[in-house]
Formats: structure tokens, sequence, C-alpha cells
């Protein structure tokens, strides 16, 4: 995520999110021709017993991750004021609160789809066609989709960058390379596109570790979660250097950690439901603790830098960092409040409705976005926060619509995953 680009949303968009792509069940096999389909009922909740069995508290996650997607773009309006110099305060509470909608996408992958539970060929088959052609197709969409402002270059700068380039040329050459002013809420798709291309290393491993071994890597992949504070005062650590770029850790860095750490979480978190809430809260409250108050702390870094006539965008960035011990605490307590969570009726109905199309929810939302929020706050006086709140309700409403009208089509998982 980058702060700068968020802030003024009608020339270069930005995103906060991530999608999990339809990998909707965990898969039992079946054997021989038997197959069985029966309701029973357990501990007082309805179940379905098929060849498929659903996971609900994943259908929740993924509906509240999405959500968590729009509301933090819902907020670019709020989150800063070049008038006046000021940092919203709803805006900036909701943008720490809201971190672990990322991290939560990528949990949610490793806990469906490993280990492989197929060949590589067949993983690699399906996975891109439910991810890498949507995102084909909605990236070059978005390249000449009307927006409310003048398009611009956008994404990290390189020799092209404020060229006299015809935008939309650039925008569409880009596409193979990196996120552009037209498309940077996918920057998230070329990460999980990584993910999915590392899954059959890891599969094998993952599936024969024990709890020990996890933790092990969790644990030094903790360790690389504190480097983005250590790197203020040691920008270059274990031998790092102007020749060299991957310290001791690297390999053990990024986001891999969360594929590891969810699949620790799903296979050996034993905990009770009222238990894992409880640690779940602790977690969660703790780490949005040093998110907030570290973001706070960074807003008034920034303040000071601008007076000086110096504008460093990127210190926003430090304590809200998908790849911070804090975020990681925030993300992972998430996860435990919601994990022993079941449905039944309507509310199992309602969020895998929701889950099913969160893709396609992902993909359509942002200029959605662009345009509600172009027009809409200039019609409310509102308290911010509600305001932010109301917008990213309406903003998801219309992109579930535009996302079921899509899913009714034929052939739309090319479209929509």
């Amino acid at each position: 995520m980058d702060v700068k680009r968020r802030l003024d949303v009608t020339k270069s968009p930005s995103i906060e999110s991530n999608v999990l792509i339809n990998d909707r069940t965990l898969h039992k096999p079946v054997f021989g021709k038997i197959k069985t389909q029966f309701n029973f009922i357990k501990n007082g909740l309805i179940m379905n017993d098929t060849k498929s069995q659903r996971i609900d508290y994943l259908d929740i996650l993924r509906a509240l991750a999405c959500f968590m997607v729009v509301m933090v773009h819902a907020g670019d309006s709020y989150l800063f004021d070049g008038a006046t110099n000021t940092f919203g305060d709803s805006s900036s509470f909701f943008l720490a609160l809201l971190r672990p909608c990322v991290p939560l996408f990528i949990i949610m992958s490793s806990i469906l789809l490993l280990p492989l539970k197929t060949d590589s060929t067949t993983f690699f088959k399906k996975r891109f066609s439910r991810v890498l052609l949507p995102f084909l197709f909605w990236s070059i969409l978005y390249v000449f989709m009307p927006l409310p402002g003048t398009p611009v270059f956008g994404g990290p700068s390189n020799v092209f960058t404020n060229t006299e380039m015809n935008v939309y040329i650039y925008n569409l050459m880009m596409i193979p390379f990196n996120f552009t002013g037209s498309n940077a809420h996918f920057w998230f798709i070329y990460t999980i596109i990584g993910l999915y291309l590392f899954m059959p290393v890891i599969s094998p491993w993952l599936k024969q570790a024990s709890s020990k071994s996890l933790l092990t890597f969790i644990s030094i992949w903790g360790i690389t979660l504190f480097f983005p504070y250590i790197r203020l005062w040691f920008p270059q650590i274990q031998g790092e250097c102007d020749w060299n770029k991957f310290g001791m850790l690297y390999n053990f860095s990024g986001y891999l950690g969360y594929l590891v750490l969810g699949f620790y979480l799903h296979k050996h978190n034993k905990l009770t439901l009222a238990k894992s809430m409880i640690v779940g809260l602790i977690l969660l409250t703790v780490g949005l603790f040093f998110t907030y108050t570290g973001f706070l702390h960074n807003c008034e870094q920034f303040l000071a830098q601008k007076a000086l006539g110096n504008e460093d965008w990127k210190i926003l960035e430090l304590s809200i960092g998908n790849l911070t011990f804090n975020v990681a605490l925030m993300t992972a307590g998430l996860f435990m409040i919601f994990q022993k969570i079941t449905l039944s009726g309507i509310s199992r109905k309602f969020f895998y409705e929701i889950s099913t199309l969160s893709y396609g929810i992902f993909l359509v939302h942002y200029i959605v976005n662009l345009w509600v929020s172009a027009y809409l706050p200039k019609l409310l006086s509102l308290p911010a926060g509600l305001e932010q709140f109301l917008m990213a309700v309406l903003i998801f409403t219309i992109s579930y619509l535009i996302a079921k009208l899509i899913s009714l089509l034929p052939k739309s998982k090319y479209l929509i995953g």
C-alpha cells in the first residue's frame, strides 16, 4: 500500500487488499461410487456432510476481509486534508484497525490450498485460470474505464514515468511488470501469484512438518517482522550491502510467513471457542495499540518534515506495513476470534454468497469507489467515521450486485474467478 497514492484517489488509485480465490471447500475422498449426502445436528448446529465440507469460519473471514478492503478505500477521502495539513481521526483509526485484511486472505489461501491435493500441473491450471485470466481482463479494462479525474501514470516510478508516452499505452505496457495508476489495487495479485508458484515447493514440507518445526519457522519469520523498525537505525543488516540485497533471514521473510502461520493455526489451534476468542482478542488489541500509536507518530513525523519542504510519504507506511510484528499480531488475533465459529441457516447462506463472490467484488470495487468517493461526500454532512462506514456499505453493495450479475454469464469464472 502506498499512502500517498491513496490520498489522491482520482489521480492514482491504490489498494489494500487481497483476494482469496474460489477454493471454497476442503475436499474429502469419495470411496468407490459411494456418495453420502445428509444433514445432521451436532452441538446444536446444523451441518452438511457432502463430498465437499465447507469451513464456515473461512466464509465469515473472507466476507469480512473483503469488506475491510472496501472500507479502507472508502476512507481515502477522509485520511488527509491538504488544506489544513491534518489527518482524520476516525480514518486514521480505521486505517490501523483494518490492517489485517490483506494477510487474512493469504492465511485463508494457505488453509484451502496447502498441502496440495493435486499434482502441480492441475493446481496451476486451476489457480491461474481463476486468478490470472480475470486479473488480465480487468487490468486491461481498468486502463480504459472512465475516471472522475484525469488518468496519470501512477505506480512505482521507472524510466517511462512522466514522459510524453501516451498514458493508456503506458498502463497497458506495464501490466506484465507492475501495477500503475490504472490498476494499482491489483498489487496484491502479483504477490499472490508468486505465492501460488511457491506452493508446490513448500507443500511437501508442510505435509510432514511437526508442530515444533512449524513454530520454529514462524519464530524466525517473526524476527524479520521487526526489521522495518531496525532498519531505521541500521538500513543494511545481516550481510546486506550494496552488492547483496539478500540478508541472512531473507528466505524466512515476506508473505510466505503468513502461509505457514495460517497452516499452523488451522491445524494446531486446539483451544475451545471461548479461549480462542479471548486469546485472539488479546493479540488483536496489542497489535492494534502498536499499529495505531505508531501510525499517529509517523503522521507527526510526516507533518514535521512537510513543514520543512520534504514530503516523505514512505514514512506513513512504517507502522501499518503488512510485514510488521504488530500487524501480524492483529491478523493472528482476528483469525483466532472467528476460527471456531460455525454457522447454520440464513447466516450460512449469507456468508457463503459473499465469500463466493469475494474475488469479483475485489475486482470491481475500486472503480465504484472512485466514482462514489468523488461525489457522495459532497452530499453528506455526517461525522467522518460514519460517512466512511456508510460509503463502504454502499460501495460494497454495488460491487456485489455487479459481481452477481457477471456471475450469471456463461464462463463467468474467467471474468470474476
